[in-house]
């Protein structure tokens, strides 16, 4: 098998690719709010692939994104990270950024805008995390 020559213009385009890519998720880590994690099984149902950035194992879904947790369906409009495993549809980890306190139950949290989410949480300073 021939070995191909990759040029060093090409290695630069790829290297901004990834630097562009990188900061996306940066500028999302570094947003206000309450940063809420929802682990599980989690399938991605549908989303728009023309605003979604991949990063490794990770999508950054910028407009929306809709999940089925807990046999119930979840439409996120608003930007969303999410953790794959195997494909774009298995999801282990959903990160989004929330204005407001979602309000509790014994075995659930409610999210503006989302829906009840059934699962065990806990809190930590701004973080919360959902395990369904």
């Amino acid at each position: 098998m021939a070995d191909v020559k990759i040029s060093p213009e090409t290695e630069e385009v790829i290297s901004f690719a990834m630097e562009k890519r990188m900061k996306a998720f940066e500028e999302f880590n570094k947003e206000a709010g309450i940063h809420l994690y929802i682990e599980g099984k989690i399938t991605a149902e549908s989303y728009d692939p023309m605003n979604m950035i991949p990063l490794e194992d990770r999508l950054l879904h910028k407009s929306f994104i809709k999940v089925r947790m807990n046999n119930e369906d979840f439409l996120i409009q608003q930007p969303v990270i999410a953790h794959v495993d195997h494909g774009i549809q298995n999801i282990n980890k959903l990160h989004l950024i929330i204005e407001n306190e979602p309000s509790e139950t014994n075995d659930s949290l409610t999210i503006d805008g989302i829906g009840e989410i059934k699962g065990r949480y806990k809190k930590q300073e701004n973080i919360r995390h959902v395990l369904i």
